[in-house]
């Protein structure tokens, strides 16, 4: 009686063991999940934007080119300033030299020691300086608005291969569907096959129907993961990365009222960086007109300098020759150009044509803007019809397919009438996501025409 109590407390003891086990596994095979649920992160079009703007190659190397550019303004400013230049030098003379202590002329070897120090200012060149600073905060001005106009090129992009992945990946989903909804009619009709109130033949063009259906899904998974694979590379991810977008499918269709497009193109060209960089280029050739002028016209320029010398020969020590040595000059000069070879005109000429070509360019980028804000706006419009007319053939494409079905189980339609219903389907789906996504696409595209940032973004 004891042995038996004891071999059933051992029992219990290893059923709670077990149990035990059972639990710690469980527990943690739901971290592990949920640690893998994190690091499945949905990337939004948000996230997207920020990365590749951080990442991207072509916006840093503008952003070198930038700090480089504030080297220059910076140079140039320093250009205004005085320069200074110390100096010093040992000279040992052979054969014929002067004495520097007599001035005779002596076989013998000298050596001499100077040091000088001088100083140069520009009273007057034409204000070329000046306008060189003027020419170089013009051209910084620019390169920003290049920069901007390089990352809205890029936000652009992102945007367009984001919306274009979420096409092929709903592609995909409606491709799974039709695979689903043959699977589904092929069983059922089996059933009826089976119990003799249908014939063979009806199922095995339903099979053909569904094997077909699976094909079209890989392709739609290949085009999907091409899309999205191009998605990564302009994010510049790495090829092992785990990357899953939102695929927006709880977004509504919210109606926008289109605006008139003049009105959202003279508030455009306002802030757009392709306007103000040749806006910006613009100011700075009519500044390097003038640095060119500049060069024609007198200058008037400063200097001073003090210097001393010793001597070998001369008998007092090196302090003293060097005290007593000093000399001191003071410079005035002028410079009158006369003749360089006609460059400096030629430059001229060249710096009229330059300007006139930046205001042709302007205004061949204004009329680009104005194209683009007009398909914009079309595409916006015709997304629109497109998807009020999608959205009712899917409706009715719907029913028509569940009514086909029913009479394919009557024996009142044929397979054939049934591949039709459902490719009418497929395609009112299809063109629904189609015109649904461009118009969520160009209406936040057209956002951006309005208000000059991406910060209507920031819910996607």
């Amino acid at each position: 009686m004891l042995r038996k109590n004891n071999n059933r407390s051992l029992n219990v003891e290893k059923n709670i063991i077990i149990k035990n086990v059972i639990v710690l596994i469980l527990v943690l095979f739901i971290s592990l999940q949920n640690s893998h649920i994190k690091s499945q992160e949905v990337w939004g079009l948000t996230k997207c934007i920020d990365y590749a703007i951080e990442n991207n190659i072509d916006l840093n190397i503008k952003r070198n080119q930038l700090a480089n550019q504030k080297i220059n303004l910076m140079e140039s400013k320093a250009n205004l300033l005085p320069d200074l230049n110390l100096g010093s030098g040992v000279n040992v003379n052979y054969g014929r030299n002067i004495d520097g202590n007599t001035n005779n002329i002596t076989y013998n070897q000298t050596i001499s020691n100077n040091f000088w120090i001088s100083s140069s200012i520009d009273i007057f060149q034409g204000l070329v300086k000046q306008n060189t600073i003027r020419f170089n905060k013009f051209l910084l001005s620019a390169n920003k608005e290049e920069s901007e106009l390089i990352k809205n090129k890029l936000i652009f992009e992102i945007i367009t291969a984001y919306y274009i992945s979420i096409y092929s990946l709903g592609l995909e989903n409606v491709a799974q569907s039709q695979v689903d909804l043959s699977k589904m009619q092929y069983k059922r009709m089996q059933k009826l096959v089976d119990v003799g109130k249908e014939s063979p033949i009806t199922v095995q063009d339903l099979k053909s129907q569904w094997v077909a259906d699976k094909l079209n899904l890989t392709k739609a998974q290949h085009q999907a993961n091409r899309k999205v694979l191009e998605l990564k590379q302009l994010l510049r991810l790495n090829a092992n990365a785990n990357f899953i977008i939102n695929t927006l499918n709880n977004i509504p269709f919210v109606r926008t009222e289109l605006p008139i497009i003049d009105s959202v193109f003279n508030n455009a060209i306002s802030f757009l960086p392709e306007i103000k960089q040749q806006e910006f280029l613009l100011k700075a050739s009519e500044k390097d007109l003038l640095v060119s002028k500049g060069k024609i016209s007198p200058s008037l320029y400063l200097s001073a300098a003090m210097g001393s010398n010793y001597f070998d020969g001369d008998d007092l020590a090196y302090a003293s020759q060097i005290r007593d040595n000093q000399n001191q000059q003071i410079r005035l000069g002028l410079v009158i150009p006369i003749f360089n070879g006609a460059t400096t005109y030629s430059n001229i000429k060249r710096k009229k044509i330059a300007i006139n070509n930046q205001i042709l360019q302007i205004e061949k980028n204004k009329e680009q803007v104005y194209s683009e804000i007009w398909s914009v706006l079309d595409n916006v419009e015709s997304a629109e019809k497109e998807y009020n007319t999608s959205l009712e053939l899917y409706k009715y494409s719907k029913l028509s397919l569940q009514n086909t079905r029913k009479k394919l189980e009557k024996g009142l339609a044929g397979t054939s009438d049934f591949e039709i219903a459902k490719q009418r389907l497929v395609s009112a789906e299809i063109e629904m996501l189609k015109s649904k996504l461009t118009y969520i696409m160009y209406t936040q595209i057209l956002e951006f025409y309005k208000t000059s940032n991406w910060e209507h973004l920031n819910n996607f």
